[in-house]
């Protein structure tokens, strides 16, 4: 009797157990969100917005915009989304980069379409070729396009943990116990840097048309935010029509080679366009010094090669880079693996020195492949103080009666 009483209590216990766990999996978590049958969808919010590579100081935190508005259109079947993003100056006085302080609103449009990726905003819209990989991958890695990607990768889950791959990057995908996206994560790459860790998490979730949507969006790269909003309509399976338009679909691949402009500012003086920046060479007795190693690796060995052939008899000894914001020293890491000294401010050697020891397993560059040490001159504080009391004392005597 005992025994019966002993089984019959079991059985129970484990009918109740089965009874309240949850299904778990790829396929538990789109019937839990409702991505299914989700064939389109918009969202909308505000909240902030941080410039990446821009920040006030070496390895600080990105410089904050407030985001007014925050609009997101989605066509999963395309596929295709648009991105809609009104700015406005967050912090006074402005602290770092990112072409701050905004005179006006400024307003963002980046969409993409299958394999077109252009801007709007301007007369006609811009072609944005390089864009269109970073494009798709910020569509499919949305709440719900990242459980149909999992599905259509046929992922598999590890408990709570999915793995599988978009646009060539390896993705995991953390679900919360109610089988909700709660975190997704995966490397980027940056000219400064290397691998760049990107995270975007998912929260306080609510239902919207029979559908389950966060209500707050915060993403981070490289351990600051870039990206904090609340979300506060979501209209599931809204149209979403998003054409490509005529001149972007005819628009020529981007040449294979940077191409540079060489303009002779003065003597011993050159100004080198190339990549949408500028750069400067200056010319001495025996060698030669460019001002800003900016954007990237590509740039700069074609910028290089252009001062070469312009002054052949001089070798590049120096780069001078004038702040560690990422535009600006994108380029410094193909001086260093020629053997060309860096001079910056000695608050930006220690930065430099740990960022290019970084992994860079994305997109590795001809330093990564042989690595040798860095050759940097600093500038430092009495530097500065000398030079404003030079030119105090120039002032004076150009002031003064003959």
């Amino acid at each position: 009797m005992r025994s019966i009483t002993t089984l019959a209590v079991g059985v129970v216990l484990a009918v109740a157990i089965a009874g309240c766990s949850r299904p778990t999996g790829v396929a538990a978590a789109a019937d839990a969100m409702g991505a299914t049958n989700l064939n389109s969808i918009q969202f909308s919010g505000s909240g902030s917005n941080f410039a990446f590579g821009q920040a006030a100081a070496p390895a600080a935190r990105w410089p904050r915009f407030e985001v007014k508005s925050y609009d997101i259109a989605i066509d999963y079947q395309a596929p295709a989304m648009r991105l809609d993003m009104l700015r406005a100056q967050g912090e006074n006085p402005p602290r770092g980069g990112g072409a701050q302080p905004f005179a006006v609103d400024q307003r963002t449009r980046q969409v993409v379409s299958g394999k077109f990726a252009w801007t709007e905003g301007g007369a006609q819209a811009a072609p944005n070729p390089g864009a269109v990989s970073d494009r798709l991958r910020q569509l499919w890695l949305t709440p719900h396009g990242v459980i149909k990607a999992a599905l259509a990768a046929n992922a598999v889950a590890d408990g709570n943990v999915v793995t599988f791959k978009v646009e060539d990057r390896d993705i995991t995908v953390t679900l919360n116990d109610q089988n909700l996206v709660d975190r997704v994560e995966y490397l980027s790459t940056n000219s400064v840097v290397g691998d760049v860790p990107i995270e975007m998490t998912y929260s306080d979730y609510a239902t919207f048309g029979g559908v389950q949507f966060p209500t707050h969006i915060v993403e981070k790269q490289d351990g600051f935010e870039t990206l904090d909003v609340t979300i506060k309509d979501v209209k599931p399976n809204a149209p979403v029509a998003i054409e490509v338009p005529a001149n972007v679909a005819s628009a020529p691949a981007p040449p294979a080679a940077v191409n540079v402009q060489v303009e002779k500012v003065g003597d011993g003086l050159w100004s080198l366009n190339a990549a949408n920046t500028r750069s400067l060479a200056v010319e001495f007795a025996d060698h030669i010094v460019m001002l800003e190693g900016p954007t990237s690796e590509a740039r700069s060995i074609a910028v290089n090669e252009a001062v070469r052939k312009t002054v052949p008899t001089k070798p590049i000894r120096y780069v001078v880079n004038t702040h560690a914001h990422y535009d600006h020293a994108g380029g410094l890491r193909t001086y260093v693996d020629e053997g060309i000294t860096v001079i910056t401010h000695e608050v930006n050697k220690p930065f430099f020195e740990q960022a290019w020891a970084r992994p860079r397993t994305i997109e590795p560059d001809a330093l990564a492949a042989s690595p040798k040490p860095a050759m940097i001159d600093v500038l430092t504080r009495s530097d500065e103080r000398s030079r404003s009391r030079r030119a105090a004392a120039s002032a004076r005597r150009r002031t003064e009666p003959s």
